[in-house]
């Protein structure tokens, strides 16, 4: 006996049997039992999901020798031969190679005749999209008003393409895709009664690969038995349909996550040596990171793609990264499958996408480079500048000007310089550039209050969208110009603006600033005409002597500026002297004479040490 391939062998033969497809089981089942079955049907849905089959199943249950039923016998006449094609009442049609006018009008004329052997006379149309249009308009009046006991069931996977004329006059039921957990507990089924040995997780992949089609499934798992040595495995399944698997791809997600650039390489190379394709380890890496985008915003996948709790595992896997990273993966791994069409190396393609990947911080757009990590140097001023803030920030709070802020800050934030030091450190630093020396001291110095202001000008911006939002959108395009002890100035892109923010939204404006500060402060539009209050003048840089900047050049950015008193002098013993007349008695004045103790004491506190020892 010839081989029956298992779609053909487990084919639906009555209602219940239909899998994922129980919304139209039941209405058609109801509808023989009733006996109010229509002249027309439109069956649409994609491939593989029991179009063909409901079609046949429901033309047993009317032609049955026991019929109409839901059970159709199976064993009577017109059971066997609706089964092998062969029935005079039920007429199978491909409108792909038939499609034409001419078949049309032979089935107008063969229409006229009463059913032969059944009870019905049945026409399946199948792909009927594919008729030309004026096939459908020699179809419409027969279809619209067929003779008695004459029904009609079109079948098709686009239903866009139909024309509306003829949809109006069908029962339309739409097939729905075949969930994987049901197509893999139909594969588990087909398995134990046609003594199949397969693993669970083999019969999930084809369930996978399916794309919710049972037939398809069906026919996977026919070609993979082909190829399998005892039982089917999971590794069979993938190395049979050339997949990468989910335990790869996982793995490679978990090396990107992990910045592990050398692993993900060797890696590819592994799945290369073996038989993979690069471009089905990219397709089956972006289904995996648009599960993972998808189960990062608490949306659920479609069951029709996940086994029962896969969705648990997508979640944790999820959480090892930003949604901005999966996004930014995802338009990245786009980029590359497409240059994989035309790529001359696709291979170097691949790994310089793998790699950009793990060396990737955050999510950066596509088109725009990342930036490269900061250095030491960088980050620790970055942080000094950053504390420095937010003193300055509680100081504003509790009433501290920015200016006397901004000072202590400074005086504080680096170490003092003494002369002696700076002298004996002076050919350590000479190597450093006194361009960048002397910037970097100026963003110590004044860097700090404008970063708060303009902190503060962020948070005002923010809190009174938060309160008032026609207020804040006044604010688009306005710029900060300065804040004083008791006015924050602002310059509105428009004199429009200007005027609503002065005789509407003044009362406001003033709240938000002065909860924010913590005392009263008014906001000041500038720009106008008339300015009651002037913005305060650009803060001016220390105007240090020539010998103290030229001091801060050489000492570089840790230097600062600090009056030093000198420690007062030991009490000097002076011996007793006459007390002196004056000169216009005496006429002559005595020079005092220090001993060589007093005169060796004197050159150590104010000459520099020797250097030349």
């Amino acid at each position: 006996m010839a081989y029956v391939a298992l779609y053909r062998r487990w084919r639906p033969e009555s209602f219940a049997d239909l899998v994922g497809q129980e919304h139209i089981s039941r209405t058609l089942s109801r509808a023989v039992t009733s006996g109010q079955t229509s002249h027309a049907y439109l069956f649409t849905g994609p491939r593989g999901t029991g179009k063909t089959s409901t079609a046949k199943i429901l033309a047993r249950a009317l032609n049955c020798a026991e019929g109409p039923t839901l059970t159709p016998c199976g064993i009577c006449d017109s059971c066997r031969s609706i089964s092998d094609g062969s029935s005079m009442d039920v007429f199978e049609i491909d409108a792909a190679s038939n499609r034409g006018i001419d078949e049309i009008r032979d089935l107008r004329e063969s229409v006229k005749f009463a059913p032969t052997e059944g009870h019905y006379k049945i026409y399946i149309i199948d792909e009927v999209h594919m008729l030309t249009t004026e096939a459908f308009n020699a179809l419409l009046k027969t279809l619209e008003e067929p003779p008695e006991r004459v029904i009609f069931i079109l079948a098709t996977t686009e239903p866009h393409k139909v024309p509306a004329t003829i949809q109006s006059r069908c029962q339309r039921y739409d097939f729905h895709r075949i969930t994987v957990t049901e197509i893999r507990d139909r594969l588990i089924y087909v398995c134990k009664e046609s003594d199949i040995a397969a693993e669970e997780d083999a019969l999930g992949i084809i369930a996978e690969q399916a794309d919710g089609g049972m037939r398809d499934a069906l026919s996977i798992l026919d070609q993979c038995m082909a190829l399998a040595e005892g039982t089917l495995t999971a590794e069979r399944v993938q190395e049979t349909l050339g997949l990468v698997g989910r335990a790869w791809i996982r793995h490679m997600a978990g090396e990107i996550a992990a910045r592990d650039a050398a692993a993900l390489i060797a890696q590819l190379s592994e799945l290369l040596q073996s038989g993979r394709e690069l471009k089905q380890v990219l397709a089956e890496l972006a289904q995996y990171f648009r599960r993972l985008m998808i189960a990062g915003v608490g949306g659920a996948v479609s069951a029709a793609e996940l086994c029962a709790g896969d969705a648990e595992e997508l979640r944790m896997d999820a959480a090892q990264f930003t949604q901005e990273e999966i996004m930014s993966i995802l338009r990245r791994l786009n980029e590359t499958m497409q240059e994989l069409r035309t790529s001359p190396q696709p291979r170097i393609a691949v790994e310089t996408l793998l790699i950009g990947l793990c060396h990737t911080e955050g999510a950066a757009p596509s088109g725009e480079s990342t930036a490269p990590p900061t250095g030491g140097a960088d980050a620790a001023r970055i942080a000094r500048l950053e504390a420095q803030v937010e003193e300055l920030a509680a100081r504003l709070a509790t009433g501290v000007t920015p200016v006397s802020a901004s000072a202590s800050a400074t005086a504080n934030a680096v170490p003092s310089l003494r002369p002696h030091a700076a002298k004996a450190d002076g050919a350590a630093t000479k190597t450093a550039p006194k361009k960048a020396i002397s910037s970097a001291a100026k963003e110590v110095a004044d860097g700090a209050p404008r970063q708060l202001d303009m902190k503060v000008w962020q948070s005002f911006q923010t809190r009174l969208k938060e309160r008032n939002r026609l207020a804040a959108s006044l604010l688009s395009g306005a710029a900060y110009e300065g804040m004083t002890e008791t006015h924050f100035f602002i310059r509105p892109s428009s004199d429009m603006a200007r005027d609503y923010i002065k005789k509407r939204h003044r009362a406001v404006f003033d709240e938000v600033m002065t909860e924010l500060a913590g005392r009263p402060l008014a906001v000041v539009c500038t720009g106008g005409e008339e300015e009651d209050v002037p913005p305060p003048p650009p803060p001016k840089e220390p105007d240090y002597p020539a010998p103290v900047a030229a001091l801060l050049e050489v000492a570089g950015e840790e230097a600062r500026v600090e009056e030093v008193t000198a420690p007062p002098r030991a009490a000097q013993k002076k011996p007793a002297t006459p007390p002196q007349e004056s000169a216009a008695e005496e006429g002559d004045y005595e020079p005092y004479e220090p001993t060589p103790d007093e005169e060796a004491e004197m050159f150590d506190d104010e000459l520099p040490p020797d250097t030349q020892a």
